[in-house]
């Protein structure tokens, strides 16, 4: 059988995995799989092996100028990204840390290489008890890394996302403006925030956090930087999860075959914060994404190789993908003028304002801005909020508007490459998409060409792929 046949088989079957027969038969096909993946030399090892060892260079003594004798404070302080980031902070000649993190049980104070550690329980939502500790313990540079991070859990639970990603992050950056000890903020996104727009709760969050912090970075008085991070491997609920069921469980299910993700580790979200620093300007916000995050992995190959490494017999599933991930890769998100240089955490608009760093493995851009008018108006309505339903509404309506008013300021040649890219009829059907599937990107970047000589150039594709086509407006 070829893998192909292999995957319509699995698909027919693994509504019924349940049942002896279809169970014994998904195992077969699960062995079949594991078989030809191992030919190809796809899991010999775990395919999260290069991540786990890459590294990044940073200066460490230009970042100790800046942490000297510092304040500095962590949101999230416990959490994964929080926890490696304070290892590596308390390394550094700063005078505090302060980690703050509702899972915290009971706020103390101890001294860990003759540094203040102060731990303090606190929900980022709680506006009034986090300008008590801000006024209080008077930090000067903030991480700000707590966030809801499970887009399948965002998706459930839509107004507790909301509340924490955005308010959240907006109460934080207010009080930063007020506290005057706080000099510099950096904040950790998600290389989904990079599509243009997107209707997944999560992924929409965090796209409204960078432009918080872009907005702020023009208009207040602290420096802001982010970072973006994609799928940190040690952390991830995937990886998690498919290695225990490996181990125990009956089945692996998995959302499809085909479905890919690219990688990093701890160390390397961690230092790419601590790199933020040296990046910050005065009323400019720039992200930091790693630049070579080498060949996404399939999450098939990692079920396959636990499988194969805990020498069970027990079936891959597919389930589909949940809300949450059910969004299509569109081609036009990357800039194929040079290929080799392709990066999932950064768009084509983004591209071009592109710089890369002395040792060449981080890339640093900034956002297409929105104005401060229509950050305010969208806090506004997303507070107004009191159920799930409008509560999304009005998210992803807020994610169409600040890309509306973000594209008229970008170079309409960009946006003429994007829907080549995007939608020209022989990536369509090598991807076996159609233009609905991207909802209404496609009418808002036709729509920004309007009245320019740069519609001419895609009338055509547009009008070809238009027809007989019902598509979503762009209202």
């Amino acid at each position: 059988m070829t893998v192909q046949n292999i995957f319509n088989e699995i698909w027919k079957l693994s509504n019924f995995y349940q049942e002896p027969k279809a169970y014994s038969k998904l195992v077969d096909l699960t062995q079949e799989l594991i078989k030809i993946y191992d030919q190809q030399g796809r899991i010999e090892t775990n395919p999260f092996e290069p991540a786990k060892h890459r590294t990044l260079e940073i200066p460490k003594d230009k970042i100790n100028q800046e942490l000297k004798n510092r304040v500095c404070l962590i949101t999230g302080g416990i959490g994964a990204v929080g926890n490696r980031l304070f290892e590596d902070l308390i390394l550094f000649d700063l005078k505090e840390i302060i980690l703050l993190d509702k899972r915290i049980e009971k706020n103390s104070v101890e001294y860990i290489q003759r540094k203040k550690i102060i731990k303090v329980n606190c929900d980022i939502r709680n506006k009034k008890k986090l300008e008590k500790i801000f006024k209080e313990l008077q930090p000067e540079i903030v991480f700000h890394t707590a966030a809801v991070r499970d887009p399948g859990y965002a998706e459930l639970h839509i107004q507790e996302t909301i509340q924490t990603n955005i308010l959240g992050t907006w109460n934080l950056v207010n009080i930063c403006e007020k506290t005057l000890s706080v000099q510099k903020f950096i904040f950790s996104s998600t290389g989904k925030a990079s599509r243009y727009i997107t209707e997944e709760v999560y992924a929409a969050s965090k796209k409204i956090c960078e432009h918080i912090l872009d907005t702020f970075a023009r208009v207040g008085r602290v420096k802001y930087g982010m970072v973006r991070f994609t799928h940190i491997f040690c952390n991830s609920l995937m990886n998690k999860e498919l290695e225990e069921f490996a181990k125990s469980g009956s089945a692996l299910k998995i959302h499809s075959p085909g479905k890919f993700v690219t990688a990093q580790n701890l160390r390397e979200a961690s230092y790419l914060m601590l790199s933020a620093l040296l990046h910050l300007e005065s009323k400019r916000s720039k992200f930091l994404i790693v630049r070579n995050l080498e060949w996404p992995v399939e999450s098939l190959e990692i079920a396959l190789y636990y499988i194969k490494s805990y020498q069970r017999e027990v079936p891959v599933v597919f389930c589909g993908n949940p809300c949450g991930y059910k969004e299509k890769f569109f081609r036009g998100q990357l800039d194929w003028n040079n290929p080799c240089e392709l990066n999932l955490l950064i768009n084509v608009y983004e591209n071009q304002k592109r710089e890369i760093n002395e040792v060449g493995d981080i890339i640093i851009s900034s956002i297409c801005p929105i104005s401060y008018r229509l950050l305010i108006k969208t806090i506004n309505c997303i507070q107004s909020t009191h159920d799930k339903n409008s509560a999304k509404l009005v998210l992803i309506n807020s994610i169409r508007e600040f890309f509306k008013e973000s594209l008229l300021e970008v170079d309409k040649k960009d946006t003429v490459n994007i829907l080549k890219w995007g939608i020209s009829p022989q990536f369509l059907e090598a991807e076996k998409t159609k233009i609905s599937d991207y909802g209404h990107l496609v009418p808002i970047l036709t729509e920004s060409l309007k009245g320019t000589d740069y519609y001419k150039k895609i009338e055509n594709l547009i009008e070809g792929q238009f027809a007989g086509t019902t598509l979503k407006t762009s209202n």
